[in-house]
This record gives structure tokens, C-alpha cells and sequence, in this order.
């Protein structure tokens, strides 16, 4: 399934995000191969900084770092028994970096951030990571539980391609993801791996970045196997039919009218902009 984040809507409400109609104030990176700078997040991240606003910097880099927010925002994804080092322990659920803990990861990665621009980026960082886990729950949805899944951890693979992201490059159907993630649920005390490809949207002049989310439980068992077959069935086929309710239980009414949504937006969540009530 698929899922659309508005970088402008994730952006939208940020207290310090002040556009201007010009600004030199690009993020670069200052060290690592060709191609580190070229993929993974914190290199769309900016780019979707730049396109949402513009920043005007009036201090030094030194100075605006120490006034970056040290708040680390609780998301809605609940963790497992297993804590990394960068999670406090002392929540139930994951904790999304501040925003100094972000600019200072950025820059030991060789990236040369704005510093002004981490609330717009860590914002949209949150948004991206919070719209896959409502895709991941929608496969689980394949598999109630007493217990609510939880994620035990996740691995960043920017350069490591999916089989499917592969063949839908060399088919010429799409490019090629700037960041692959793979999360690792825990479903009834077993784990089940989900791989997330993450695309650029095409720029068009005078509208906000997007960015496209392809998440689906890797092929690791016959179980996943068999829910990537339910899933194209229920949103390709199942429309098509007179009846329903045969194959995977009966649809209740928000399946129904996700049904009858057209073909281009079946699967999508859509993040659209706030209106500006100013």
C-alpha cells in the first residue's frame, strides 16, 4: 500500500516557520561519497525544508544551536520490551529526537544542516514515520490480537534496494527510493518484518514536496505471502465484485467507502495543507 505525507502539512503550525520569498540558506553536505549525499532521510528531509519555506539566518550557527527546543515529542507508536540507547526507558511508546538531537546526528554524519531548519525537518520527520505505522496497522488489521503490535526496532537501509523497488526501476515504472527502511513488529510475541521504500514526489512549481510511502510486510513467511495477495484482492479486485464479504470477513462501512474511491487514490493516505485562518 501506498501513502502520500504532505511536507507542507507537517510544517503547517510550526511557531518558528517564517517563510521569505527568497533565501540563500541551502543545507549541504559537507563530507561522505557522491552517493550518501544524494539518498536516505536526512538529505530529502532538507530538500523538503527548502521547498516548504525559506529561512532567513540573523545568528551565527553556534548561537541558534543552543537555542534549539531539547523536547523529545512521544509518538503514537508503541514500543516493545527491547529499549535502544537513544529511547529514555521511560515511556511506553517511541520518542521522536529533539530538535538539537537531530541537527547534531546530521552533523556527525557530515551533513551541514541550518540550524534554524530543524523544526521544519524534525516536524516533517515525525509526520512521515507516523503515517507508517498507520499503514503497518492496516496490514495488521489482517490479524487481530488481545495485544496491540508494537514496534521492536527498525534499520535504515538508504542504499540497500528492495527487490520491488529494483524491478519497478528497471520496468521504467518508477524511480528509484531515496531511503528503505525495515521495521520490525512484534505480533502476538513473534516478529514480523515490514519494509518501507520512501520516494520524492515530483516537484510542481507552487505546491509543497510530497512524499510517498510503500509499505508491505516482507516476504519472510507464507503468512506475509498470503496477506500481499488479500490485500491486492480486497483493493483490486474486490471493488470489481457484485458481492462481498467470501474473502477476508465482511467489510464494515469505512472499507466500503474506501472501496469506492477511484482507482488513482485506492491505498492512499493523503496529508493535505491546513488552511492559513490568518
Amino acid at each position: 500500500m501506498t501513502a502520500e505525507v504532505n511536507s507542507a502539512a507537517a510544517a503547517a503550525g510550526c511557531p518558528h516557520h517564517q517563510p521569505h520569498a527568497s533565501s540563500s540558506s541551502n543545507a549541504t553536505a559537507t563530507s561522505g561519497s557522491k552517493d550518501d549525499k544524494a539518498c536516505g532521510f536526512s538529505s530529502q528531509m532538507m530538500a523538503a525544508a527548502q521547498h516548504a519555506g525559506g529561512w532567513r539566518v540573523t545568528t551565527d550557527s553556534g548561537a541558534v544551536e543552543s537555542h534549539l527546543s531539547q523536547e523529545r515529542v512521544v509518538s503514537s507508536i508503541p514500543k516493545s520490551d527491547f529499549t535502544p540507547t537513544h529511547q529514555s526507558g521511560e515511556q511506553n511508546h517511541w520518542e521522536y529526537p529533539s530538535e538539537a538531537m537531530y541537527f547534531k546526528a546530521m552533523k556527525r554524519k557530515g551533513w551541514d544542516p541550518e540550524a534554524e531548519q530543524m523544526k521544519t525537518i524534525v516536524a516533517i520527520h515525525n509526520t512521515v514515520n507516523e503515517q507508517s505505522w498507520t499503514e503497518v496497522l492496516r496490514w495488521e488489521s489482517f490479524h487481530p490480537s488481545k495485544d496491540a503490535p508494537r514496534l521492536k526496532r527498525f534499520i535504515g537501509k538508504p542504499t540497500e534496494y528492495s527487490p520491488k523497488a529494483r524491478a519497478m526501476n528497471l520496468l521504467g515504472w518508477s524511480v528509484l527510493p531515496f531511503d528503505r527502511h525495515d521495521w520490525i513488529v512484534e505480533r502476538d510475541g513473534k516478529e514480523v518484518r515490514y519494509v518501507i521504500d520512501f520516494y520524492s514526489g515530483q516537484p510542481v512549481p507552487g505546491r509543497p514536496l510530497s512524499v510517498y510511502l510503500d509499505v508491505r510486510p516482507a516476504l519472510d513467511s507464507v503468512e506475509s505471502a498470503v496477506d500481499r495477495l488479500r490485500w491486492q484482492f480486497n483493493e483490486k479486485v474486490r471493488p470489481l465484485l457484485p458481492f462481498e464479504g467470501f474473502f477476508g470477513g465482511k467489510r464494515g462501512d469505512a472499507a466500503s467507502a474506501n472501496s469506492a474511491q477511484s482507482a488513482s487514490t485506492a491505498g492512499r493516505s493523503t496529508v493535505t495543507p491546513k488552511e492559513d485562518k490568518n
